[in-house]
């Protein structure tokens, strides 16, 4: 497996570095804002992805033509994703801005984010859609990798593993949150609209604010290395022999993130076929069973995270977590009472809360060079969030048209993310930097 992410030697000669810049441990005041931001931010993010985003393609499209067209949509904005996460991380770790390193990519992305998801809420035409969600998840991905490199910033090592746990809780909540304003508007009679302008907006409020109270790193003009495309490129190799456990760190988050993109993005329409709903009660089931996960997801999430700092292990909790996660959607697939479904919820919601609870701990824990480019890696190891997202629209359309009718297959599709997501959990064994 080769894994993209410079070694300190070609970061070095290529100048892919940035010298620190002043740094202070964050308060605890300003953790609590941190966890809303983050809860903000996907709320804007996430609700499109699992929820809004269906709705919206299949309002201007037919039966036959909207997994196709969802497919098109969040594959060009995953690819989008993919392209500006690392970018942005690499900036953020040269920015002399007086008003610090990451404030700026804070800022600028989520309102960009925003202007996106308002093209998508008043688009008409499926390339509308297409152009709005490129644009939102590129601001948004400026954004996401100025946040996360706030963790290795300025969270110390001991506390890194309670605050993923939090970052985790809050990252999947986001979903239960949207989702509830998705079926709320919904019920109200209202459009599509409203469910994707409203998360923009809390989005926006809500890392503005965090923006607003944190005392971010500043970089002097003089130590900051410039940005060069070409270097950065070339920079961004790595050798499974020299950072091996980066490389399976980052192969079972991408393993992860590809069953997770396939349940995700096609659970409304999964709901429509299956059970015969109509938009509003497809919604409202999403609803139910996001309560489900969620209560399941914060108590694991909180109890894996205290474990995991309580144990110095980072590694059994992402395993078991994984194998739990991977059962849950095979129950999903084979349930034909929509009850089943708040069985597969629960598995579903405790691997996920056990999961990001401490990945991002463990992730951190192998992270190269986080003195110096925190953003930028953090940004690269965030491909593993992107790049299944595009993949995963790509392949679910082949899986859908086996041996199906117009509908789709979804039961193929979810087994076969069951079965990537619990081979995630094998290449984490492989890790041996971490416990």
């Amino acid at each position: 497996m080769a894994v993209i992410e410079p070694t300190g030697v070609a970061a070095a000669s290529a100048g892919a570095g940035a010298v620190p810049g002043s740094r202070r441990s964050a308060g605890n005041g300003v953790i609590v804002a941190y966890v809303i931001a983050y809860l903000a931010l996907y709320i804007a993010l996430i609700t499109p992805v699992i929820s809004t985003l269906a709705v919206k393609v299949n309002e201007i499209s037919t039966v036959a033509t909207r997994a196709g067209d969802l497919s098109l949509v969040t594959g060009i904005g995953a690819f989008f994703a993919f392209v500006a996460n690392p970018i942005a991380g690499a900036l953020s770790d040269r920015t002399t801005s007086r008003f610090g390193m990451r404030r700026p990519w804070l800022v600028i992305g989520v309102i960009g984010g925003a202007v996106g998801l308002l093209v998508i809420a008043t688009a008409s035409g499926i390339w509308q859609v297409v152009v709005g969600w490129a644009i939102a998840q590129t601001a948004f991905n400026g954004t996401q990798a100025a946040l996360q490199a706030v963790l290795p910033d300025q969270v110390e090592e001991h506390r890194r593993g309670k605050v993923s746990g939090w970052l985790g809780i809050a990252q999947n909540a986001s979903s239960l949150i949207g989702i509830g304003l998705a079926t709320l508007f919904a019920a109200a009679g209202l459009t599509s609209f409203w469910s994707i302008a409203v998360p923009a907006a809390i989005g926006v409020v809500g890392v503005v604010v965090f923006a607003a109270l944190l005392h971010d790193r500043r970089l002097s003009k003089a130590d900051a290395v410039p940005f060069h495309l070409g270097a950065f490129v070339k920079g961004f190799w790595i050798s499974p022999r020299k950072h091996p456990d980066f490389a399976w760190a980052f192969t079972g988050r991408f393993l992860m993130l590809l069953g997770f993109a396939a349940y995700n993005g096609y659970q409304v329409y999964f709901l429509l076929t299956r059970f015969g709903f109509d938009t509003p009660t497809a919604l409202s089931w999403q609803l139910r069973l996001s309560v489900v996960q969620t209560i399941v997801l914060v108590v694991a999430a909180a109890l894996g995270g205290w474990l995991s700092d309580r144990t110095g292990r980072r590694k059994v909790f992402v395993i078991v977590a994984t194998v739990l996660a991977g059962v849950g959607l095979i129950v999903f697939a084979s349930a034909q009472d929509p009850n089943i479904l708040f069985v597969a919820a629960a598995l579903f919601g405790a691997g996920l809360g056990a999961y990001f609870a401490v990945d991002l701990a463990l992730v951190t824990d192998v992270l190269p060079n986080r003195e110096t480019d925190a953003a930028k890696n953090m940004g690269v190891f965030n491909i593993a969030n992107a790049l299944p997202q595009s993949l995963a629209p790509a392949l679910a359309p082949l899986l859908l048209g086996i041996g199906s009718t117009t509908a789709g297959n979804y039961t193929l599709l979810f087994v076969v993310a069951a079965v990537v997501i619990l081979a995630g959990a094998a290449s984490t064994m492989f890790i041996k930097g971490a416990r």
